[in-house]
């Protein structure tokens, strides 16, 4: 005959595997959402007319939405790091240039680069981004997450030789998440920079 501490360890285990199996079942469900999910349910405009959420890999493999970058000016453009330097690289320094100096004024800025080949991996993703600008971070998906992220930011999916075409835009996003503009990435520090200042001051 069990004793009460008995019944209550059996129940206790019972619960135990029970959570358990909900938590991998949960997984499994966002798992298959975010690799086979249509656009609808991997991210939502939010109300924005460009722009809305998302869910990225940093190179560390930590996992951002649009939520980790509240309360700070967000920068998003699409790259490829097959991309010529001389046609991306200006892009990413004019970032960090912006962040450089806009931080020095108390402007907080997020500059996301935004891989297009979600096969990309961290290592050439570093090398690529990390000496021309250490403070902006590069960012993978899986490919039907960059599908419905460069729809829902108006950002081409498209090949040009080896190496997908970069977003001619870089689109800014508000400290309440809010779609603020774009401005071309055309490597201009200078414009970057003063359009971010226009905004702030609104």
């Amino acid at each position: 005959m069990q004793t009460n501490h008995e019944r209550r360890k059996r129940v206790g285990n019972r619960i135990i595997w029970s959570v358990l199996a909900v938590a991998a079942v949960l997984g499994y469900v966002g798992f298959h959402l975010a690799s086979n999910g249509g656009p609808g349910l991997l991210v939502q405009s939010n109300g924005n007319e460009v722009g809305g959420s998302f869910r990225l890999d940093s190179l560390g493999e930590s996992t951002v939405t649009e939520g980790d970058f509240h309360n700070t000016w967000m920068l998003v453009w699409f790259f490829d790091a097959n991309c010529p330097e001389d046609k991306c690289k200006p892009v990413l320094k004019s970032m960090e240039q912006a962040l450089v100096t806009l931080r020095a004024e108390g402007i907080r800025v997020s500059p996301l680069a935004v891989s297009l080949n979600p096969f990309d991996e961290a290592d050439p993703l570093k090398e690529y981004v990390l000496p021309v600008a250490p403070h902006v971070m590069p960012f993978t998906a899986t490919p039907n997450m960059i599908k419905a992220m460069t729809a829902e930011y108006h950002a081409p999916l498209q090949k040009e030789g080896d190496h997908f075409v970069p977003a001619p835009q870089i689109v800014i996003m508000d400290p309440n998440a809010r779609y603020a503009g774009t401005i071309p990435a055309d490597g201009n520090a200078d414009a970057l920079i003063a359009r971010l200042r226009e905004l702030a001051k609104r």
